[in-house]
């Protein structure tokens, strides 16, 4: 009888290299934000998937950065933790990136005595000779059965990545029940969906400066009540999220809404209100209370 096997893959990579929609991908469903601007993903999540003889803990990590205030050190807190209990690593890569800025990451990963898989993302981009020349310059730093050209976007190379994990993974028990798709509640899924419609629609500060709260989440048979707060760091950000006579912020509500009621296969009811920390992402006493790693 085949043996269970059961671990974490924990996903290391700069932003924007494509770590969320690969998850989202793995998963069949939308569990991980999406959006084109730098560090939309600040917390650490669990991604599983559970097969017949097998379940993967996948990682989604916030992108590799200098941080500069304290929610950033935050976040780089969360990638050293996905280094220290991994059982497999994949390191993420773009394919147009130059391999030297990988350098110093590669080196860090290395001395760790597990699995290590690259994967090139985004080779849709690119032609057939520049990834044949890519993949040649990976080579002298992983042997090339370790290198995985893949495009997320398109499902390139999907099934053999998850194929490929499945043999490396240890022997064990599954960590979660196979019914489970992710460690975060239903309260955090919300309030990342919001969260995402703002940075899809808001420019230069507004998306960082943002964190969303959501303070009451009621199920019902026919619907479920929804209230969030986004938290903006200064005064002057509040009319802009908001709006000409709230026009803003009710777009924001309607496209989170919809999603909601796709992903918890429910109506829903959202209320939205909007607040005023200041210089909320340097003070450690509100990034406790927003569930950071501080």
């Amino acid at each position: 009888m085949e043996k269970f096997r059961s671990g974490f893959a924990n996903i290391i990579g700069y932003p924007n290299v494509g770590k969320s929609t690969l998850i989202n991908k793995f998963l069949g469903e939308k569990l991980s934000i999406v959006t084109p601007k730098a560090q939309t993903t600040r917390q650490r999540i669990f991604g599983i998937l559970s097969g017949k003889n097998y379940q993967i803990v996948f990682s989604d990590t916030p992108g590799i950065l200098n941080p500069k205030y304290e929610l950033q050190k935050s976040m780089i807190k969360d990638i050293n933790q996905a280094y220290d209990d991994a059982d497999i690593i994949i390191y993420m890569t773009d394919a147009k990136d130059d391999i030297e800025k990988h350098l110093e990451n590669i080196e860090k990963i290395k001395k760790i005595k597990i699995p290590i898989y690259l994967i090139i993302n985004k080779i849709d981009l690119i032609s057939q000779d520049v990834l044949d020349t890519k993949v040649d310059e990976w080579e002298k730093l992983f042997d090339k059965k370790d290198i995985i050209p893949l495009s997320a976007l398109y499902n390139f190379n999907i099934t053999s990545i998850i194929n490929y994990l499945k043999e490396k993974l240890p022997v064990h028990e599954p960590y979660f029940p196979e019914d489970i798709i992710t460690d975060k509640s239903e309260r955090y899924i919300a309030s990342e969906i919001i969260r995402e419609k703002i940075f899809l629609h808001y420019k230069q500060e507004i998306p960082y400066s943002v964190e969303v709260i959501v303070h009451s989440f009621i199920e019902k048979e026919k619907i479920t009540e929804i209230s969030a707060d986004i938290i903006v760091g200064r005064k002057s950000q509040k009319p802009i999220l908001i709006g000409k006579d709230g026009s803003a912020l009710k777009r924001i509500g309607t496209e989170a809404r919809i999603d909601m009621e796709t992903f918890f296969e429910n109506k829903v009811f959202l209320e939205l209100f909007v607040k005023v920390r200041d210089n909320w992402r340097n003070n450690k006493l509100f990034l406790q209370r927003y569930g950071y790693n501080v």
